[in-house]
């Protein structure tokens, strides 16, 4: 019997002292498998932000686009209704100098109320009066096309338009409103200057991306219709989306 057990404890393969289940023999990675898993990880997660950062650049694109058609749609409505594109903001006419950015759109295409005495005008949806003098310094236009004494007399040419979608650029001492571009303006970036130059004792103003705007005979690459466009910076560029062209230009 002892001999039996001396000879299995003497089979070749047998070794002294070394258990199956000791940790010196746990099959485990190499320090180059680990640096291929590491480097396949860190391959897959670039892929990710990738494709997030392009679908979130398609994404905006997209709202963009919609959003413009859905304004010139309701600028070519107004013209049908009016026999005129909405008015443009003529700073000077000799030379000629046009502001596109502080434009009478959202008024022109929401429409005015106008006062007994056609000094004064108000959204349907406020209380508040905008003098004429307001009118005059900021759009250089006397008034409105699109205004009456009452809602009725007054048309909208958008059927539904968000908040988002329009901002005040002047609380104090009126509310004044502009059709916005659905991405901020960058804050406190040297190279992107804020596109409203007037101070304001709001600094949210710095931050608001008005929709663009020049009309007939003024406009230079529709010249007999209007030329409306966004701009947005989106990295170290300012990228254009506009309706004379399909490509997305930049400056």
């Amino acid at each position: 019997m002892n001999s039996a057990r001396t000879s299995l404890n003497n089979r070749p393969g047998r070794r002294e002292g070394r258990s199956a289940t000791n940790p010196a023999h746990r099959s485990g990675f190499t320090l180059i498998e680990l640096l291929v898993v590491i480097g396949i990880i860190a391959l897959l997660a670039g892929l990710v932000v990738s494709l997030t950062k392009h679908s979130a650049s398609k994404m905006r694109e997209s709202r963009i686009r919609d959003e413009l058609e859905q304004i010139a749609t309701a600028i070519e409505a107004y013209h049908a209704q009016f026999n005129q594109y909405p008015p443009d903001n003529v700073v000077s006419r000799d030379p000629l100098v046009v502001n596109p950015v502080t434009n009478s759109l959202y008024y022109e295409l929401t429409g005015v109320v106008v006062d007994d005495r056609g000094n004064r005008f108000r959204s349907p949806n406020r209380q508040q009066w905008i003098g004429a003098s307001t009118v005059s310094s900021l759009f250089n236009a006397d008034g409105f096309v699109n205004a009456g004494v009452n809602q009725k007399e007054i048309k909208s040419f958008f059927p539904s338009l968000s908040s988002a979608q329009h901002k005040l650029i002047l609380k104090s001492p009126v509310d004044v409103e502009v059709l916005t571009v659905p991405v901020d303006w960058p804050l406190n970036n040297p190279l992107f200057p804020p596109p409203f130059n007037f101070n304001s004792p709001d600094p949210n103003v710095k931050r608001i991306n008005p929709v663009r705007y020049v009309a007939s005979p003024h406009a230079t690459n529709n010249p007999a219709t209007f030329d409306l466009w966004a701009e947005y910076v989106e990295g170290k560029k300012v990228k254009i989306i506009c309706t004379w062209s399909k490509d997305i230009l930049a400056k």
